[in-house]
């Protein structure tokens, strides 16, 4: 039996007695968002030369969505409890024979809301240094030229550590509460290409540790993908490690494209 099944294994029977005059859905619904944070940490490793695998982030800050109050032992049991998730997040890495920083450590903790883009999955994992966080000053400018399909701004300089890209400035859910703001936002009343650039389609992350920005895929309709020199790069679909951006990018979302480049810092 793989240690992973054998985690499952321990957590149903930790469950069995708590839940027991609950639904299944509950514990499965647990057991989900357990497996969900084991493979978003499992995305992150990097493959090294000669098939060495490597953890560059020493400090995993984890939080999880407590959905209900009354929920609170069962979720203290799986995720806190004698430090099970961060025990079962460091078995999942040495499982698959990844290296480690040497002051490798997890936080968790539970929470009761988290932001609109990533509550749906019931976790967010924030990776860093255990070092002191990188001021907003080192996060490296950047502009964004919309070479296909029509934006609020076809040219647009950010400085911030995510940015959301997606139609429409304000995204809302079917109650028009707001779910996201995208700061590249493609217009939702423009013609072709607009209409294949979902809502939330991407977001780019700027990586402290190697000052890079990075950019994912948030399960978009149609696709991202970036062209460089040439060469077309897809980006995975939910978690993952993204692709690292460099300067003269093009990024696709759908059939709209738009390039990246970083501003140099004047001294």
């Amino acid at each position: 039996m793989s240690r992973l099944h054998d985690l499952e294994r321990r957590i149903d029977e930790k469950l069995r007695g708590l839940l027991s005059s609950s639904s299944p859905h509950q514990k499965r619904e647990l057991l989900e968002v357990h497996r969900a944070v084991l493979d978003d940490v499992a995305a992150h490793v990097d493959t090294l030369p000669r098939g060495k695998k490597a953890f560059v982030h020493s400090l995993l800050e984890v939080r999880i969505l407590l959905p209900a109050p009354e929920l609170r032992r069962s979720y203290e049991l799986v995720f806190l409890e004698a430090d099970a998730l961060a025990r079962d997040i460091r078995h999942r890495l040495e499982d698959q024979r990844v290296e480690l920083p040497p002051q490798f450590a997890v936080r968790v903790e539970l929470v009761s809301e988290l932001p609109p883009d990533v509550s749906a999955r019931g976790f967010d994992v924030h990776y860093a240094s255990a070092a002191a966080s990188p001021s907003s000053d080192e996060i490296v400018e950047v502009l964004f030229t919309v070479i296909a399909g029509t934006a609020q701004q076809q040219e647009l300089r950010l400085k911030k550590k995510r940015i959301n890209l997606g139609r429409l400035a304000e995204v809302t859910d079917a109650e028009q509460r707001l779910t996201r703001q995208n700061d590249v936002a493609f217009r939702d009343d423009a013609p072709a290409p607009n209409s294949s650039v979902s809502r939330a389609h991407a977001h780019i992350e700027f990586d402290p540790d190697k000052a890079v920005f990075r950019l994912f895929d948030d399960r978009s309709a149609h696709g991202t993908t970036v062209v460089r020199n040439g060469s077309v790069i897809p980006v995975p679909p939910g978690p993952s490690k993204g692709v690292a951006l460099q300067n003269g990018d093009e990024i696709v979302l759908g059939q709209a494209r738009l390039r990246f480049d970083e501003i140099p810092v004047s001294r």
